[in-house]
C-alpha cells in the first residue's frame, strides 16, 4: 500500500543554476515563470559538495548523502592499485547507497526521472520511468527503464534519438571554448536538446502522472561555460561583434523557453503540488590563469613526462584527440598525478611493494603533508597572487564508508576554475578567451503547501533535498541521511503540525537493485570519454 500522499512534488533540476544570472534574468522579465514561483515560494543558495562537480553533486542531491558515503567523486573511478594507475568511466554501480528514487518507489510511489547522472545501468524499480543521462544516443533503448518506456517514445511523431542525447562532434569541437562565430551553433544545439526532454517529460506527466517527477535540464551548465560573458549584464558590453549579438540573443531565447518548460510543469502538476527547482552548483567566471597541475608536479618531482610527451601550446585544460594522459607519463619515475580536470584530484601513488615505484604507507603521511604546502605556496608569477587558497584532504572532506577510492589530495583555485592535466612550457599560462566555471553556491527555490512565501532563507546544504523531498511526499525519512528538513523553509508551526517521520530499521549502505547490470560497450564508452574531454573534463 502507498505511503504517498495525493497531491504531486515536482524536482526541477537546473544544472549550474545560479541566481547571479537568473536574478537579472527575472528582473528584466526573460523568466516570468520562475519569478511567479519564488514570490509565491522561498528561496535559499544552495551550498554544494566540497568539490562542486556534476557527479559528486547530483548523487548527493538524490541520495541524501556526502561523497564519502555515496561514493562519486568525479566522472571517472580512479584505480591508483593497478600497475600503473587507471580509471574508467563512473556509473550507477559506483552509487554505494540507495537513491531517492529507490525510497520514494519501494514505499509505493511512482517516479519519473529524466536525464539525471548516475543512473546507468537503470536501476529496476518498480513504479518508475527511468532514462539516465549521460548515455550516448544508440544506447538509450538499452538506457530506459522499464525497456518498452523507449518504444513508447520512439513511437511518438517527431522523436529523433540523436536530437535528445548528445552530439558527440559538436561538443568535440567546444574542449576548451568556442570562437564567437561559433557560439550560435553551440547554443542551438542545446535548445532543441532541452525541448526533447521536455517533450518526453510533457508526455509522461500526461500519460504516466507519478507521485514525484523529476527532470534535469544541463543545457545551462554546457551554455553558461562558454557563453556566461555574453549573459552576464557585467561583463556583456565588453563583447559588441554581430557574433557575439546573435549568440548573447539565442541564449536569452534558451532561458526563456526553459522558464515556459518551468511554467508548463507547474501548470501540468496541479495548484496541490510541491514545486522545488535546485541545481547541482553554481556558476561564475573564471580567470585569466590556467594552472597546469601535471607540468607543476614535474618540475617539483613528482611527476615525470615521458620523453616523447606533446606540450600544450594552445592553452588547454585536456585532450582532444583519443589519448588518456596516464600514456604521457613516465611512472617508473611518478609519485603523484591528475587524471582529470573535473575533479581538481591529485592522486597519489601508492608503492606496491618495498623499491616499487610510488609511495611506501610509512612515507605517505609525511609525503602527503610536504605537498600540501608547496602547492598552497603556488604564487600567480604576474600578479603575486597565490594560484590556490585549500588543498582538501580525503581525511577533512571525504569521511565515510566510501571514503577510502577519493582522491587523496583536491585544491581549490583562487578562481574557483579546473586545473589543466596537460605539458605545458610553464605551470601558469595565460587563459585564451572567457570561459565560466562552477561555483560553490547552487539555487534552492520551492513553493506549495506549507512553504513560506516570498522568503528568502540563510543557505541550504544539498545533502537536503532528498529529506525536502521525501518530507514532501508524506514519507519517512532514513535516519542515515546526512540532511535534515530545514524548519526555516516552512509556515511558523507547520513542522510541529505535520512532523517529520523517521524510518526504523533502515538497512545501513543500501544499493538500488541494478537489474541486469547492462554494461556499456568499448565503443560507447569511449564516446562517453570523447563528450567529457569536449566539455574540458577529461
Amino acid at each position: 500500500m502507498s505511503s504517498c500522499k495525493s497531491s504531486k512534488t515536482v524536482l526541477i533540476g537546473v544544472d549550474g543554476g545560479t541566481f547571479a544570472l537568473l536574478d537579472p534574468l527575472m528582473g528584466d522579465g526573460v523568466m516570468p515563470n520562475l519569478n511567479h514561483l519564488i514570490k509565491r515560494g522561498v528561496r535559499a543558495p544552495l551550498v554544494s559538495t566540497a568539490h562542486p562537480l556534476t557527479p559528486p553533486a547530483w548523487t548527493t542531491l538524490m541520495t541524501g548523502r556526502t561523497p564519502g558515503n555515496h561514493g562519486v567523486y568525479d566522472f571517472i573511478r580512479v584505480d591508483c592499485t593497478t600497475d600503473p594507475p587507471s580509471y574508467t568511466l563512473a556509473n550507477a554501480s559506483d552509487v554505494k547507497c540507495e537513491t531517492l528514487w529507490s525510497m520514494a518507489t519501494r514505499q509505493g510511489c511512482k517516479v519519473t526521472c529524466l536525464n539525471f547522472p548516475m543512473m546507468f545501468p537503470a536501476p529496476r524499480l518498480e513504479g518508475a520511468n527511468i532514462i539516465p543521462g549521460y548515455v550516448p544516443w544508440s544506447y538509450l533503448a538499452r538506457a530506459v527503464y522499464p525497456r518498452e518506456l523507449y518504444a513508447r517514445i520512439r513511437e511518438r511523431q517527431g522523436f529523433n534519438a540523436k536530437e535528445l542525447a548528445t552530439d558527440w562532434q559538436q561538443e568535440r569541437q567546444a574542449v576548451q571554448g568556442l570562437a564567437e562565430d561559433n557560439l550560435e551553433d553551440w547554443v542551438q544545439f542545446h535548445l532543441v536538446r532541452e525541448r526533447r526532454w521536455f517533450e518526453i517529460l510533457k508526455f509522461l506527466m500526461e500519460e504516466e502522472p507519478a507521485e514525484l517527477t523529476a527532470v534535469l535540464y544541463d543545457g545551462t551548465d554546457r551554455i553558461q561555460h562558454l557563453c556566461y560573458h555574453l549573459i552576464d549584464k557585467q561583463t556583456a558590453g565588453r563583447y559588441g561583434s554581430p557574433a557575439s549579438l546573435r549568440a548573447r540573443d539565442l541564449a536569452l531565447q534558451y532561458y526563456r523557453e526553459l522558464d515556459g518548460f518551468i511554467g508548463e510543469m507547474i501548470a501540468a502538476a496541479g495548484p496541490e503540488a510541491t514545486i522545488v527547482v535546485a541545481s547541482d552548483h553554481g556558476f561564475a567566471l573564471a580567470g585569466d590563469r590556467i594552472f597546469y597541475a601535471n607540468t607543476w608536479l614535474a618540475e617539483n618531482g613528482y611527476l615525470r613526462w615521458r620523453d616523447d610527451a606533446p606540450i600544450d601550446s594552445d592553452s588547454r585544460v585536456a585532450l582532444d584527440e583519443n589519448t588518456e594522459v596516464g600514456t604521457l607519463f613516465d611512472w617508473s619515475q611518478t609519485k603523484a598525478f591528475a587524471f582529470s580536470s573535473s575533479s581538481n584530484a591529485i592522486h597519489i601513488r601508492k608503492a606496491r611493494g618495498p623499491g616499487e615505484p610510488g609511495v611506501t604507507a610509512d612515507e605517505y603521511p609525511q609525503f602527503r603533508d610536504a605537498l600540501v604546502r608547496k602547492l598552497l605556496e603556488v604564487r600567480d608569477p604576474q600578479t603575486g597572487e597565490r594560484m590556490i587558497t585549500r588543498v582538501m584532504t580525503r581525511d577533512e572532506v571525504f569521511p565515510g564508508i566510501s571514503g577510502e577510492q577519493a582522491p587523496d589530495l583536491t585544491i581549490v583555485l583562487a578562481d574557483l576554475g579546473f586545473l589543466s592535466v596537460l605539458r605545458a612550457d610553464a605551470s601558469i599560462k595565460p587563459r585564451p578567451m572567457p570561459y565560466a566555471t562552477h561555483h560553490p553556491d547552487g539555487i534552492f527555490i520551492a513553493a506549495g503547501p506549507g512553504l513560506r512565501c516570498n522568503a528568502r532563507v540563510e543557505p541550504l546544504s544539498i545533502n537536503d533535498i532528498t529529506p525536502i523531498l521525501l518530507y514532501s511526499l508524506g514519507l519517512p525519512l532514513s535516519p542515515e541521511l546526512e540532511g535534515r528538513v530545514p524548519e526555516s523553509i516552512y509556515e511558523s508551526g507547520h513542522l510541529d503540525a505535520h512532523p517529520v517521520r523517521f524510518a526504523e530499521g533502515e538497512a545501513i549502505g543500501r544499493v538500488d537493485a541494478q537489474g541486469d547490470l547492462e554494461t556499456l560497450s568499448p565503443e560507447a564508452e569511449a564516446q562517453i570519454r570523447e563528450r567529457l574531454k569536449a566539455l574540458g573534463y577529461l
